[in-house]
């Protein structure tokens, strides 16, 4: 959702990049850990939205600079120091990137994997103390966390969704490579058919580099994880960690207090659910 800048918003850009016009800025309030300010093609303005985003703000633009530098691809870097608005929350002006999201449910699956490819062959050393943990973003998938699912999924459904929590340990045990966390929709910038930037960070981790195609492939088209993947184990990965998002979205659904529709979700994620656990039962 976007909406016109308010008058502190602007002052906020205007202090953080004076050089730059906001006239007529406008803010996306898509982000569940930030707002971003946009009015111009060379900066946007990052607001977090939480005290708990302003604190995570240092390791992000650190994290974010670190990753420009081992990459092709255009990654949005601080313009200058964090600073903090009226109410304490910190803010940055990052470089902007050009380019919009990918149309969904098709793509190059050549550029993809190329992107794969790419993240893979990030060493990890340096960069392990800006990282997040794996499961940062929805928490871990603990036994009660489990139970509440497990419950409230129909019964025919319930042994895809254990066949899926048995498979944590081993995918735990994956050598770890740079995973996103969120590698598709609006965090990819492409111009003509060309990806030209890979953006919001936050959430990358050291984890199963399966993940990234399982990312790609959700926004993509899942019938490409074949061509993404850079081997079949990691394609088989893929299709389990679609299945165990997809319980994802269920648990944060039932977590819920204004009573979602559970009816039209659970169509959904119905064949990926079975899907993931006949990969899975494959071995």
């Amino acid at each position: 959702m976007s909406r016109a800048a308010t008058d502190a918003e602007l002052a906020l850009a205007r202090h953080l990049a004076p050089q730059l016009s906001w006239q007529g800025a406008r803010v996306e309030e898509g982000g569940q850990f930030h707002r971003v300010l946009l009015g111009n093609e060379q900066a946007v303005i990052r607001m977090a939205r939480t005290p708990q985003a302003s604190a995570a703000m240092p390791r992000s633009v650190a994290l974010h600079r670190a990753v420009s530098e081992r990459l092709t691809w255009q990654v949005p870097t601080a313009l200058g120091p964090i600073a903090t608005d009226a109410q304490g929350l910190a803010a940055v002006a990052m470089r902007y990137i050009p380019g919009t999201a990918h149309p969904p449910h098709r793509g190059d699956a050549r550029i993809l994997r190329r992107v794969v490819d790419a993240l893979a062959e990030v060493e990890l050393d340096t960069l392990r103390p800006l990282l997040a943990e794996p499961f940062a973003f929805g928490g871990p998938w603990t036994t009660e966390r489990r139970q509440a699912s497990h419950d409230a999924l129909p019964l025919e459904l319930r042994p895809a969704a254990r066949t899926l929590w048995e498979q944590l340990p081993e995918l735990a045990q994956v050598p770890p490579g740079l995973v996103h966390g969120d590698l598709a929709g609006h965090n990819m910038h492409w111009v003509n058919g060309e990806l030209i930037g890979i953006l919001d960070w936050d959430l990358a981790a050291a984890w199963d580099p399966a993940l990234n195609t399982a990312y790609l492939c959700l926004w993509h088209g899942q019938d490409l994880i074949d061509q993404v993947a850079p081997d079949p184990g990691q394609a088989r990965r893929a299709r389990i960690w679609l299945g165990l998002m997809s319980l994802e979205r269920f648990s944060d659904a039932i977590a819920r207090t204004d009573h979602p529709r559970l009816d039209k979700l659970l169509r959904k994620i119905s064949p990926r659910l079975r899907m993931a656990a006949a990969a899975a039962a494959r071995g």
